[in-house]
């Protein structure tokens, strides 16, 4: 893994500038989660991106990069701070909002399409850059597993408290 790469560019100021108001607007949320609960959703959310990108992201499938090119460097590890207060807001409006099962599609059809709205933002960006034939538009898929499989979790840690 190379720590330096072709320049600080557009890219590096977007995902750094990201970082900042995501993990400013989680530590101004109400804490609705207990401590040991919020560092089970972040080690979910670390852990789902980290499979896709060791699995689809390289050889022998190659579908995607993360910022400037096929070698690691530290601004991507640094994309994974996005992931973590993402999915703790997910289950925050998910609980706020006392999501029933009759509204439950819904909301994950909603926020999966604000990912996949957000995840074309980046890719427009430079955060992400698709190849061997993955299109942007295969993603809502993985969106939709990962956030019904949170949801499913949340449920199960609920029932046994």
């Amino acid at each position: 893994m190379s720590w330096t790469e072709s320049g600080f560019g557009t890219n590096d100021y977007w995902l750094l500038g990201l970082i900042i108001i995501t993990w400013c607007v989680f530590f101004r949320l109400p804490k609705i989660f207990s401590k040991q609960f919020t560092v089970l959703i972040f080690i979910y959310c670390l852990t789902i991106p980290s499979i896709m990108d060791n699995s689809i992201g390289v050889n022998p499938f190659n579908f995607y990069d993360i910022m400037d090119g096929p070698k690691y460097t530290g601004m991507d590890l640094v994309v994974y701070l996005l992931y973590p207060p993402y999915g703790y807001f997910f289950l925050y409006f998910y609980n706020k909002f006392c999501i029933d099962d009759k509204h439950i599609v819904l909301f994950i059809t909603i926020t999966s399409i604000t990912s996949f709205c957000f995840e074309w933002i980046n890719h427009k960006l430079g955060i992400f850059h698709y190849k061997n034939g993955y299109q942007i538009v295969y993603s809502p898929s993985f969106y939709l597993i990962s956030q019904t499989l949170l949801v499913l979790y949340y449920r199960i840690v609920e029932l046994k408290r």
